[in-house]
């Protein structure tokens, strides 16, 4: 059972490679190649199925961020598999299901994230301002979001990947921010990605293998809020 001091609900996300399919990015990693990344969840409410297999194919456009600094965030196809472990959640302790209404001990400003319990964290980081109703066109106006439409379960989900700041110069490693909007501008789901240590050192590899294969990672964009 999980700690009533984590408020926070979290998953491991695994995604093992076998191919990658768009020749592009067949540099990106090696073929049987495995990548996690932990997920945290910044809603008063729990993830369900279709928002985590609607992250099989985040983790390697977050990935290729990592490793080139490119924020477009393509979708790169694969032959592989996807799984999830929830390793923490308050929601079976305190009964909350999906449609509560926001608890106070876990509510935080839209820009402002408040990170979990006995995290390293720093105390809080920042991101653009993400409202619960939102406005397709003011989203893709902030060049610090990435804009991109997906389908889950047949409905055409607005998908925002967003960047994260240490302070408001200084663009953090290996953090993004991803929130979900409906067609009615509803928010769906908003979590925070991290890839594991391993992950984040083999992507580090990968870098320094681009590099010096002539294909210099680009610099990465410093935007002020």
């Amino acid at each position: 059972m999980a700690s009533s001091s984590l408020r926070r609900e979290k998953y491991l996300i695994t995604l093992g490679i076998h191919r990658i399919l768009d020749r592009r990015y067949a540099r990106l990693m090696k073929a049987f190649s495995v990548r996690k990344m932990l997920v945290t969840n910044l809603r008063n409410r729990p993830l369900n199925d279709s928002n985590i297999d609607s992250m099989s194919n985040l983790v390697l456009s977050l990935y290729h961020n990592l490793v080139t600094g490119d924020k477009d965030f393509p979708f790169i196809p694969i032959r592989g598999n996807f799984c999830s472990d929830k390793l923490v959640t308050p929601f079976a302790q305190t009964g909350h299901t999906e449609n509560d209404t926001p608890s106070p001990h876990i509510v935080s400003p839209p820009g402002v994230m408040v990170p979990p319990a006995g995290s390293n964290f720093p105390p809080q980081f920042l991101t653009p301002v993400l409202p619960e109703k939102a406005d397709v066109y003011v989203l893709k106006a902030d060049r610090r979001n990435c804009v991109s439409t997906l389908n889950v379960d047949g409905n055409a989900v607005t998908r925002v990947i967003s960047t994260v700041y240490r302070n408001e110069d200084t663009e953090m490693a290996n953090r993004w921010r991803v929130t979900d909007y409906s067609e009615e501008g509803n928010v769906l789901m908003s979590v925070l990605c991290q890839f594991s240590e391993k992950s984040a050192r083999c992507a580090k590899r990968n870098a320094e293998e681009e590099s010096s294969n002539g294909s210099p990672t680009p610099p990465r964009k410093r935007l002020r809020l």
